[in-house]
């Protein structure tokens, strides 16, 4: 039977899923002749042709201690790697595994059929699922710039991000980088706004970053750790222009929660699941709305008190230190968040001021508490 359920979830859920099986049809619809074998195999995501009818999906660890340390196994946020039984219609079912199972590269060969016959192509394929795994979200603008940066060619189709909005992202990241790096080269004197660039290039390019080692240890950072801190504070700026850019849709979420009531008369039974589903979305949404709101202010707060008002490097060295927590714990409430809000946007925005019939609003409530 077909879970009706799991295709709102998945045509909803950008920042948690990455359908690879949706971009290649993509592709393959605009290839002059239909079908997927007129793709060619350099221009697919993976090797393995099996492997591009994958969707792979961002969750939660429950099992895990909240608040530990990321990049330590197990992570915060596990990746589901699904394949579906039937490619055209996915939401019959299929074999699913988690990137961090110790099996999973036994699973991947047996569902690929490609570890024994092809082991470079495997390992390729392995390869990107991995730096999949190393990502707490995946929006296309972080997809786009962990490929870049590990040097592995992608097909542009699979990022979903245009050149345009790919540039207003990276200016916008870039202006604080600049304001860093001016702040870094002060004591040599007048430096030329090229060399600021040049500098602002090899931190958004994690590379050759000795230059910028006398900045970090002033403000007690370990410079073993700089790639780490500025790939996270990089990560961490693209939220925060996300979530300044998304703050309307969530403002209106957040206040259609508070007491939407249902388009006609209701039974009792439904009007309790309304209300017990709506206090639990609610609550969720808050707590990670606050713990969001907390970590961004405290982001930009620390950064301008530094590098604008040159006052104490204190709070901006303290946020460093835990920023590739931070960068992790945004990445996992703004899946939740953003989940939900695109989810809600779809299925009311045709309705009469967004109110819904009661079956069609106790299904969509349903729904979002399953997706926080």
């Amino acid at each position: 039977m077909v879970d009706t359920n799991l295709r709102i979830k998945l045509e909803s859920g950008a920042s948690r899923v990455f359908n690879c099986l949706q971009l290649t049809r993509g592709l393959r619809d605009q290839s002059e002749t239909p079908g997927q074998g007129d793709v060619p195999v350099a221009d697919l995501f993976f090797g393995s042709r099996t492997l591009n009818h994958a969707i792979l999906i961002k969750e939660p660890n429950l099992g895990g201690e909240r608040g530990r340390d990321p990049f330590e196994m197990p992570l915060p946020i596990r990746t589901k790697l699904f394949i579906p039984y039937n490619a055209e219609n996915p939401y019959e079912g299929g074999e699913s595994s988690y990137t961090d199972d110790p099996q999973f590269e036994e699973a991947l060969s047996y569902l690929t059929g490609a570890g024994g016959e092809n082991p470079e192509t495997f390992r390729r394929d392995l390869e990107k699922i991995r730096l999949l795994e190393q990502l707490p979200s995946l929006d296309p603008f972080l997809l786009k710039d962990k490929f870049a940066l590990s040097g592995m060619p992608v097909n542009e189709a699979y990022f979903r991000l245009s050149e345009e909005e790919w540039r207003n992202i990276r200016a916008h990241i870039r202006e604080r980088f600049v304001l860093m790096c001016r702040f870094a080269t002060e004591s040599q004197g007048e430096v030329s706004a090229e060399v600021v660039d040049r500098l602002v290039d090899r931190i958004w390019e994690a590379r050759d970053l000795e230059p910028l080692y006398p900045l970090l240890s002033a403000f007690g950072l370990p410079t073993d750790r700089a790639t780490e801190f500025f790939y996270c504070w990089k990560g961490i700026g693209f939220f925060d222009y996300e979530f300044t850019r998304n703050t309307p849709l969530v403002r209106g979420f957040s206040s259609w929660i508070q007491g939407a009531q249902p388009r006609g008369a209701m039974h009792r039974d439904d009007a309790e699941a309304i209300e017990q589903d709506r206090a639990h979305v609610r609550g969720r949404m808050r707590a990670m709305l606050a713990e969001t709101l907390g970590i961004l202010q405290e982001f930009n707060g620390s950064f301008d008190q530094l590098f604008r008002r040159r006052e104490t490097a204190r709070n901006f060295s303290t946020f460093m230190l835990n920023a590739r927590r931070h960068f992790w714990c945004l990445g996992n409430n703004l899946n939740g968040i953003y989940h939900v809000v695109s989810l809600w946007n779809r299925v009311t925005a045709r309705a009469p001021e967004r109110n819904l019939p009661p079956a069609q609003m106790v299904r969509l409530l349903k729904i979002l508490r399953e997706l926080v």
